[in-house]
């Protein structure tokens, strides 16, 4: 098996569905977390959890390989995480669709155990023991356990789904989802944002006429996202969010004065193993926790090292007030998300008539103190943070399979743009825009009988092509040799509801249709995107059609990075 198959399948040691179980024509809502996941279906028109087979509402998204080399999934892989850590993956979330040899992924695997490497071109993976992972795959074996869960609960063959993601998730980082998905042979019929999964779970048949805001602080990212909801229409109107905080950073925080506090207290460094860093995780985690509830807690850890030849144990006192001076600036960052979010849609707080907490790190006191204060009221309760954005998704995949009528009317999270001769990025499509949406630019050639055009574009707010994440490009071929600036082309480009991408291409002149063809890796040559050779027009919702007719048009439909296609060169 080549590695590119080895990568885009289920272990041959992954857990499967009964294969005599009847096929179900069920959908469920698959809420896909950085620490833990979780699914629901709707029966009798309210949504429902399935717990695994122990019980448990919520699965953890890890996966191990023990000492004996078996395949270990969710609780399981969790259990032996204090004592396996370098051959436990946690955390994936926060990695998948990115670029390895990105800044990011540098950063962030600084601070897991394990070890990240190279897939491919450009992928990111992980390696535990002697086996390597594509992090689709990661993803696909926690998504596989959770249907796993809902076939044993219905009897039934599920096999489709409606999965959720960050709402400041990239396009690569979207698509990545959807491939896991096909690794896990689940059908994804739909990619549902997080907070619009909340807002769904919590306005759905209640006949609100009012905006929402959804603040989602889970474990590993923030989303808030500011809805209009008004009978059983959800609209975005804008969204914003940090994929590098989450619940771990505080617990980093915590772990960082724990360090402190030994070294001020033995006078020595703690010298940390991949076990050892693991348990002061866990101790960290758990002090966060228990502050939630009280007001003082005591970190206990024995045996921590060996010192002078005989074991050596730590305890120390941690209190609320000295959490929030670990932490409070995390918090401000989202509260600051937040003033984003609302001044791109040129609101106020006292517009939002009910705010919406979603993510375990929101039962933290200074989290709910600090929402309540930036938008004068209090959070809505009511909803159960860790599993509304699941029951969110099955309303939704509920209402596919049924004549129910939901609307969700979503936005694009990060600005899209294309590369120019100078480095700086032409906006394509703003950041907030409604989707679908549409857009047309004109592009030309830039020397004497060329034969391709290639466009390059990027994801992000910064005027520096280079500085935003790299999504691929669109390569333009079939019309003749000339001279530069001759050849003039008319390229349309469509992002539909979920945010994926559709390029056509025509010559502005004949009409006739160009082919469009995707590369995915990083240009080191480029030629020019000439936005001015044309007027350029947009279509979402509001707008008429696009004057070029779709049936005159090949289309080459490409979702992120799928496919690496060799360069077509000049």
């Amino acid at each position: 098996m080549t590695d590119e198959a080895r990568f885009d399948t289920l272990p041959a040691d992954a857990n499967r569905p009964d294969p005599d179980l009847p096929a179900s024509d069920l959908i469920m809502g698959i809420d896909l977390g950085t620490t833990y996941s979780c699914v629901a279906i709707v029966q009798d028109d309210f949504p429902k959890v399935i717990a695994s087979g122990k019980g448990l509402r919520t699965l953890p998204s890890m996966v191990a390989v023990d000492e004996k080399g078996r395949l270990l999934v969710g609780e399981e892989a969790r259990r032996q995480l204090l004592i396996n850590p370098t051959n436990t993956i946690y955390g994936a979330k926060r990695f998948i669709g990115r670029n390895f040899y990105s800044k990011e992924v540098e950063v962030l695997s600084k601070h897991f155990s394990y070890a990240v490497v190279p897939i491919g071109e450009m992928s990111a993976g992980a390696q535990i023991g002697e086996r390597t992972f594509s992090l689709p795959q990661v993803s696909a074996l926690i998504l596989n356990e959770l249907r796993c869960n809902v076939c044993e609960y219905l009897k039934e063959n599920v096999s489709q789904a409606v999965i959720s993601v960050p709402a400041y998730y990239s396009e690569n980082q979207r698509e990545a989802v959807r491939q896991a998905g096909r690794i896990a042979d689940i059908d994804v019929v739909r990619i549902i944002n997080e907070p619009t999964a909340a807002a769904l779970a919590y306005g759905l048949n209640r006949n609100f006429d009012q905006k929402l805001l959804v603040y989602d602080l889970g474990g590993g990212t923030f989303d808030a996202s500011l809805l209009e909801v008004y009978e059983n229409v959800f609209k975005v109107i804008s969204t914003g969010g940090d994929t590098f905080l989450g619940g771990v950073d505080f617990d980093d925080r915590v772990m960082d004065f724990i360090l402190d506090s030994y070294e001020q207290a033995e006078g020595e460094i703690l010298q940390c193993d991949s076990v050892i860093t693991q348990r002061l995780k866990e101790a960290s985690e758990r002090a966060k926790i228990d502050l939630s509830a009280k007001h003082q807690t005591s970190i206990d850890l024995p045996y921590i090292t060996v010192s002078s030849g005989k074991f050596k144990d730590f305890q120390m006192e941690l209190d609320r007030e000295k959490l929030v001076e670990l932490t409070e600036d995390l918090v401000d960052r989202t509260i600051q998300v937040c003033h984003e979010v609302l001044e791109a849609a040129r609101a106020q707080t006292g517009d939002v008539a009910s705010v919406i907490l979603v993510g375990g790190q929101t039962r933290m006191p200074m989290v709910v103190e600090k929402v309540s204060d930036f938008f004068g009221k209090a959070p809505t309760k009511g909803v159960h943070p860790d599993e509304v954005v699941a029951c969110g998704a099955a309303l939704m995949a509920h209402s596919l399979g049924t004549e129910q009528s939901v609307r969700l009317i979503d936005v694009l999270p990060m600005s899209i743009g294309a590369r120019q001769p100078n480095g700086k990025s032409k906006i394509l499509f703003e950041a907030n825009c409604t989707l679908p949406t549409d857009r047309e630019v004109g592009v030309t050639t830039t020397h004497d009988d060329q034969l391709a055009i290639e466009v390059f574009l990027y994801q992000g707010e910064s005027e520096n092509a280079v500085e935003n994440e790299f999504l691929g490009a669109f390569v333009i071929t079939g019309f003749e040799k000339a001279a530069k600036g001759k050849i003039k082309i008319v390229a349309q480009l469509k992002l539909n509801q979920e945010s994926i991408l559709e390029v056509t291409a025509k010559n502005y002149e004949t009409g006739e249709p160009l082919h469009v063809q995707m590369i995915v890796r990083p240009p080191v040559a480029l030629n020019d995107l000439t936005t001015d050779a044309l007027p350029a027009t947009t279509n979402d919702e509001s707008a008429g059609e696009i004057e070029t007719p779709q049936e005159k048009t090949k289309s080459k439909r490409f979702k992120g990075l799928r496919n690496f296609i060799r360069k077509i060169s000049d």
